[in-house]
């Protein structure tokens, strides 16, 4: 129950040198000036290449070292200080990204290899992997929202700037809306990369599809910022694309799928307005009860400390989402569930401890496709893990309140050995337990 920060190690961006906040740096030997996102007094540069107008230009290699430590290096084309034409950067200990740079940052057809084996190959756009096929990528729109992110809702970009939303509109009359919500820390152009054939079966079949801005926001039971932002985004979309208000499926991984399962919700609870009534919601191994996962993270921290300096790499993330988790709710809710009980049973979308389900009562009467990838074996072997400590376990017992309670149309799928990150690597906590073709049947037989 504690596989909510998916985004937080998955941020595949090559923008360690890209437009920014930054500023032009000196290199060391010639003084020529390269451009760093974020300097710091550590920094230090040495260039091989040439110089133009006291800029670094043309062909040539960097060393950007950092605290005497090279951290990273450069092999390509330089243009007024940035990269920018064929080239390799190679952050060490990392990755290496490879392709054609512009201004700063990858664009076009490119690879990133990392180092624990997984890599990404395909279309980039300002350093982002964004990998739809070429057909689909110059139809994908972005679509920016007078709201500014003060609250913080996307943590990948400044306070100052407006929330947005990405959507891949069909040519032809829309037939349903796909929304998804990114987990926490990712971004939204990640979200786009995992759902690339997701999104374009979609667009084939006459769905519009939808990603927006929203990964650090709190459940939106006290997040009242973000459910405004969302009731923008889908009241812009009905206006903008005359997408039907009738015909929209909320989707999401962890906190995504927290927030379309709440959002939801509280479009049949009484005690909230929203902008519209979600057809179906689809919830991607998202962590349902709150009590349970602020429980289970406090005991596994008690577990992990336990370990000393013999913690694995793997467990010392888990450590740091479990003291995350405890601190966030702490703020949130001004203390534990013991404290603090019916603000828990508020903010979840299943309470397990009650009988009427908590809040997904108000689901009874909604299509509901729960999926999680419960394979034991890995959260065993890689997160010292058992079924009691997997989102598959609550999300079950979900399932079965629903079945129970007359929902004739709630699935609770195991979609074993299914869970690749973006890059390849194995980890059942990923948005590809979704096989697209069936998800989209799924929609297309509900929006008849």
């Amino acid at each position: 129950m504690r596989l909510l920060f998916f985004g937080l190690l998955t941020l595949l961006t090559t923008n360690s040198f890209a437009q920014g906040n930054g500023q032009f740096v000196k290199e060391h030997q010639s003084n020529c000036k390269i451009w760093l996102d974020e300097p710091t007094t550590a920094d230090s540069l040495i260039w091989n290449g040439n110089c133009k107008n006291n800029f670094a230009s043309g062909a040539g290699f960097l060393q950007w070292f950092q605290n005497n430590k090279l951290a990273a290096t450069y092999k390509g084309e330089m243009k007024q200080g940035k990269f920018d034409g064929k080239g390799k950067f190679e952050i060490i200990g990392y990755a290496s990204f490879e392709g054609t740079f512009i201004n700063g940052s990858l664009n076009g057809k490119g690879a990133a290899y990392f180092n624990n084996g997984g890599k990404t190959i395909g279309n980039f756009v300002n350093g982002d992997f964004l990998n739809l096929d070429d057909q689909y990528l110059p139809l994908l729109k972005k679509q920016t929202l007078a709201l500014k992110n003060t609250a913080e809702t996307y943590g990948n970009i400044s306070k100052d700037d407006n929330l947005f939303y990405y959507v891949l509109a069909p040519k032809n009359p829309i037939r349903a809306v796909l929304v998804l919500f990114p987990s926490t820390g990712e971004t939204a152009e990640n979200v786009i990369s995992c759902n690339k054939f997701l999104m374009q079966q979609a667009y084939d079949k006459n769905i519009l599809s939808v990603v927006v801005s929203a990964n650090y926001n709190n459940t939106l039971d006290t997040d009242t910022t973000s459910k405004r932002f969302f009731d923008t985004a889908f009241e812009d979309i009905v206006t903008k694309y005359k997408a039907p208000k009738n015909k929209f499926i909320l989707s999401g991984l962890s906190l995504g799928g927290m927030n379309a399962l709440q959002y939801t919700e509280m479009s049949h609870n009484a005690k909230y307005i929203t902008y519209l009534t979600p057809l179906a919601v689809i919830g991607v191994d998202p962590p349902v009860d709150l009590i349970d996962l602020y429980n289970g993270a406090k005991n596994a921290i008690v577990k992990y400390e336990k370990e000393g300096d013999k913690l694995s790499q793997s467990k010392k993330i888990a450590l740091q989402e479990d003291h995350f988790l405890v601190n966030e709710f702490k703020k949130q809710y001004g203390g534990s569930p013991d404290e603090f009980p019916e603000k828990y049973v508020e903010g979840s979308m299943f309470t397990r401890s009650r009988d009427d389900g908590g809040n997904a009562k108000y689901l009874i009467t909604v299509p509901v496709r729960l999926y999680c990838d419960p394979d034991i074996v890995w959260q065993l072997k890689n997160k010292g893990r058992t079924y009691y400590d997997l989102n598959a376990a609550n999300l079950s017992a979900m399932t079965n309140f629903l079945m129970q309670s007359g929902n004739k149309k709630a699935e609770f799928i195991p979609a074993i050995g299914k869970g690749f990150r973006v890059d390849g690597t194995r980890h059942p906590h990923s948005w590809s337990i979704v096989e697209p073709t069936d998800c989209i049947k799924w929609i297309l037989d509900l929006a008849k």
